[in-house]
């Protein structure tokens, strides 16, 4: 039997453990083996320049016989990188081109956004589940998520961008992203996204979270278990005013920019502990960086007691010897 004939999961089978040299010599023998390395070779691409890997768009941009192995496509451009506008072409006609993407995540230019124009404008990508991108969201993001039928996870309009929090957001369809459980981004984009949508887990990056802004995110069509945000409101309240409108939450960490510089109290961490209690599905909470210690109450592991006082620390007679002695002091 030839190797010709022999079935391509087979062949998949065996070049899936070849190294990767070994699979660019395969890629060059015959026709038969040449798609077979090429499916593993380009299946998933990581291209950045401390990678010294950005011409690999120019080859998916003019072979879109390779570019549609992809799965998993990943591209980081820093600022300092000195990247001509005809490179961003060759990137959007690459990803018109990887339309059995699976992950797609593009840390670019904020302000190329329509790189993604030309694929929204003529194929979907069926098998999209992960989406990540530095743009914030406009209309080209907008129009390409109307063709991710399956995305599940979404990032964007999570770096801070200036002159951008006046402008009007984009309209996106009550049918796209029909299967988002995660958002990463800004707040005045999530209650544009999550609203309507079964997403189970929000990260909102700057901003500051409000009554209002909570009260849209609970319109989510499945219970909101994880949330992560920031507010300038007391804590307490705050955390009040989560109860009654996200009361499942399983994780929650809040950064809170009220009273910053000032110590809790005792009374405080009261208030906090009491606060949490009415949290009966919650197992993991942090405020401002510190982690709110908690176990589960006895005769009743459904339950949990959280942290009502500071932790205390222990002296040890050697650490008060140290500090008094020549070697510390000599530092």
């Amino acid at each position: 039997m030839s190797m010709h004939s022999l079935p391509v999961e087979l062949l998949d089978g065996v070049a899936q453990y070849l190294p990767y040299s070994s699979l660019a010599a395969l890629a060059q023998t015959c026709s038969t083996l040449c798609p077979v390395a090429q499916r593993i070779l380009y299946c998933n691409v990581l291209a950045s320049a401390w990678s010294q890997n950005l011409r690999v768009i120019d080859t998916l941009a003019k072979k879109p016989h390779v570019a549609r192995f992809v799965r998993s496509f990943y591209i980081a451009i820093d600022s300092l990188t000195p990247v001509f506008l005809a490179y961003y072409r060759q990137l959007a006609k690459a990803i018109l081109n990887m339309s059995e993407l699976t992950s797609l995540t593009l840390l670019v230019d904020s302000s190329v956004s329509w790189v993604l124009k030309e694929a929204s404008n003529r194929i979907h990508f069926p098998h999209l589940l992960h989406f990540t991108c530095s743009f914030s969201f406009d209309e080209n993001v907008a129009r390409f998520l109307d063709r991710t039928p399956s995305l599940l996870e979404l990032e964007v309009d999570s770096i801070p961008a200036v002159f951008t929090c006046n402008h009007s957001l984009p309209y996106l369809s009550p049918t796209s992203i029909p299967q988002l459980e995660q958002f990463i981004g800004s707040s005045r984009t999530a209650e544009l996204i999550v609203p309507g949508r079964p997403v189970r887990s929000i990260h909102l990056n700057g901003g500051s979270l409000m009554e209002d802004d909570i009260r849209l995110l609970a319109r989510s069509t499945v219970p909101v278990v994880i949330l992560e945000a920031v507010t300038n409101a007391p804590p307490v309240p705050f955390l009040e005013t989560l109860h009654k409108h996200v009361p499942h939450l399983v994780y929650l960490r809040v950064m809170s920019t009220k009273d910053i510089f000032m110590p809790p109290t005792a009374e405080f961490y009261e208030q906090v502990a009491s606060a949490l209690t009415s949290f009966t599905e919650l197992d993991a909470f942090e405020l401002s960086g510190m982690h709110w210690g908690s176990q589960a109450k006895q005769n009743d592991g459904t339950k949990r007691v959280w942290q009502s006082a500071p932790l205390q620390t222990r002296n040890y007679p050697e650490d008060d010897l140290l500090f008094d002695s020549d070697i510390f002091l000599a530092y």
